[in-house]
């Protein structure tokens, strides 16, 4: 119990430090903001200044998750896709291509692991000389060099498809 009317000091100990716990929490909420001084030089603060109008900023607290999709403003993707962008205005709409969803990380793993099976695969078949293969009844035989070539090439375009 908070309270305790045998050892009051605690008490009063207690309340303090809740109270100084909800003060600093209000406090960690300040935001970000940015003015321009009579100079013309742009200033980033916590504290609003009192000299200058200013402007709250919209921050991003955390980094994002999934740094794969994300893209920093003013880079060679960014600015690649910014002039993709304005030639997909200036084309008909039957030309612009749809976009192409970001890969989520369950996919991307997914991908990762076939390309490894894939690549795995593909060292095993030039590793051996002959291939074994079970066909639906449970017969084993062996494949020809023609069939073996035919599956080398098939896990090849595997690879190139999975491993980007």
């Amino acid at each position: 119990m908070i309270l305790s009317r045998e050892n009051p000091c605690k008490s009063i100990c207690h309340i303090a430090f809740f109270i100084t716990l909800i003060f600093c929490s209000s406090v960690s909420m300040a935001g970000i903001y940015k003015w321009v001084d009579k100079d013309g030089n742009v200033h980033y603060g916590q504290q609003r200044p009192t000299s200058a109008p200013s402007q709250k900023m919209d921050v991003q607290q955390y980094a994002p998750r999934d740094t794969a999709t994300y893209k920093k403003p003013g880079s060679k993707d960014q600015a690649a896709e910014n002039k993709d962008k304005e030639n997909a205005n200036n084309k008909p709409a039957e030309e612009t291509k749809p976009e192409k969803k970001p890969e989520t990380r369950a996919e991307k793993k997914r991908r990762l692991a076939a390309c490894a099976q894939a690549r795995s695969n593909l060292s095993s078949m030039e590793a051996i000389g002959r291939i074994r293969s079970v066909d639906k009844d449970g017969n084993t035989r062996y494949l020809s060099q023609k069939e073996k070539e035919a599956k080398m090439s098939k896990t090849g375009n595997l690879i190139s498809k999975h491993c980007k």
